[in-house]
């Protein structure tokens, strides 16, 4: 579950909002005694002038469900709810829970997982406004714990995430890259998330700086070592016909690769830089490669250009798996199936950009 927590000061938008009929809401739990919205917003300002000093009496809590979960029952959304309530110390406020459809005017799209909203004064009935420090580590530590509780699907927490959220810049590079694919200027998936999801797997261990030079190879990304008065200064990648600096990826410059990523031993490492800027290609203990199976480049994926991707690479799944059958009757008896490997293959198409010709 991923979650997400606002303070605002006006109880009327935030109720208009959450019993919007258009977005099918659906009231999960409450302890407000109004039996429509107007008395129920009177009823929570009555509540938060007891405390005249807070200026931003409003929480506002929403939890999204993985995909993966399909449809929750109203148990589980009522003790996903309790829980958050009780643990980050509103048990004495008021609230309600709100679920809303999938169908949810407002949004660019069809969201493809449940959801719901927790609407919390902050001011107890007491006159008391509940301290909310470190709330955002507390829920994220609440959810891990109700998803191990309901078998849901578990989402790391920020502090697990070896990659975060692309920049702005970032999105508006994949955007071009996605427009110049579908006017058939570039014949692979966006580069900038192929070539981050390699550099990823490819120092997922913490390797020498060499294995993962190596590493890169094997995934068909070529480092390059900006050497200047004998001292390694910088470090770019190209895939095919694309380059990239370091700078422009997360954790991927060479300062952030030494300090986050690698483990560097001039003496050992600086023939592995130098076979790489002569297009030599670095020997890899077997043990210790990788491939592109291995990850899964839509956890890179902006969410809103994941329809957009979805869109682009199914018009072309048919037509992929006519090739795969064709080549496959080449080289196998004809009352043969295709194995695992091959099947694995065209699955796994969407993930890595191959595409054959």
């Amino acid at each position: 579950m991923i979650g997400n927590i606002t303070t605002g000061k006006d109880f009327r938008g935030i109720v208009d909002y959450l019993l919007d009929p258009t977005k099918t809401p659906v009231l999960i739990d409450t302890n407000l005694a109004g039996f429509d919205r107007h008395e129920m917003i009177a009823e929570l300002k009555l509540c938060a002038e007891q405390n005249y000093r807070c200026q931003k009496p409003v929480k506002h809590i929403s939890v999204a469900f993985s995909p993966e979960d399909g449809e929750q029952d109203y148990w589980t959304v009522k003790d996903i709810a309790d829980m958050i309530r009780e643990e980050l110390g509103y048990g004495d406020n008021q609230f309600m829970v709100v679920r809303h459809d999938r169908i949810d005017p407002g949004h660019d799209r069809v969201h493809e997982h449940d959801h719901f909203h927790i609407l919390i004064n902050m001011i107890d009935f007491e006159g008391r406004r509940v301290k909310d420090s470190f709330e955002r580590k507390k829920l994220e530590k609440i959810l891990r714990e109700r998803e191990i509780n309901h078998n849901l699907t578990l989402v790391p927490s920020s502090d697990q995430r070896e990659y975060k959220a692309a920049s702005t810049g970032q999105i508006q590079r994949m955007m071009r890259e996605i427009e110049e694919y579908q006017k058939q200027e570039r014949p692979k998936v966006p580069y900038t998330i192929k070539i981050q999801s390699g550099i990823d797997l490819a120092s997922h261990d913490r390797p020498s700086l060499s294995v993962f030079i190596a590493r890169l190879q094997r995934l068909q990304i070529d480092p390059k070592f900006r050497i200047e008065d004998n001292v390694v200064k910088g470090i770019s990648y190209k895939l095919q016909d694309f380059k990239v600096r370091g700078c422009k990826l997360h954790n991927a410059s060479l300062p952030m690769l030494l300090k986050h990523r690698v483990i560097f031993d001039p003496e050992h490492d600086l023939e592995a830089i130098s076979m790489a800027n002569r297009d030599e290609i670095v020997e890899l203990d077997p043990k210790l490669d990788v491939s592109w199976n291995m990850t899964n480049i839509r956890n890179y994926t902006p969410r809103k250009m994941k329809q957009m991707l979805d869109q682009i690479f199914g018009e072309r799944e048919s037509h992929i798996a006519k090739e795969v059958q064709s080549e496959t009757r080449k080289t196998i008896h004809p009352k043969l199936e295709p194995n695992s490997e091959q099947t694995r293959e065209k699955d796994r198409v969407w993930e890595i950009g191959l595409y054959r010709t």
